[in-house]
């Protein structure tokens, strides 16, 4: 049973591991309205995103996306119809970490929750 247990572990982690990066993808949003999200596969070198564009020191428009790591961080100077933006990319790497209303929150992958789950549950058996 234990070497059962081993081998179901050895092929999560693999599975896991091999993966690509998914994130939610939200094309565009005004004034933070929720908008319509679907899951995106990341290319290789890319990591989710919550793209943000101020004007005025209001945050104004947002949208959800894979986005090439060296755009982390920065802050581009964009113009629209005359208005000029700054845009700035919050990046994370971890599937679907772009989902919540901020990043810095702790991200739990399935395969620890599971086992924190199925720890506490063998206490009552």
């Amino acid at each position: 049973m234990g070497k059962l247990l081993g081998l179901c572990a050895v092929v999560l982690a693999c599975i896991t591991i091999g993966s690509a990066l998914q994130c939610l993808q939200c094309k565009f949003t005004v004034f933070n309205i929720p908008c319509h999200t679907s899951t995106v596969t990341c290319n290789s070198g890319e990591v989710c995103a919550v793209i943000q564009g101020s004007a005025a020191g209001k945050k104004l428009i947002k949208k959800k996306d894979c986005v090439l790591q060296d755009k982390c961080g920065k802050n581009d100077t964009e113009n629209y119809v005359g208005i000029k933006y700054i845009t700035t990319y919050d990046c994370c790497d971890g599937d679907f970490c772009n989902s919540g209303a901020t990043l810095s929150s702790a991200q739990i992958s399935l395969p620890v929750l599971l086992a924190i789950g199925g720890t506490w549950l063998l206490r009552f058996l």
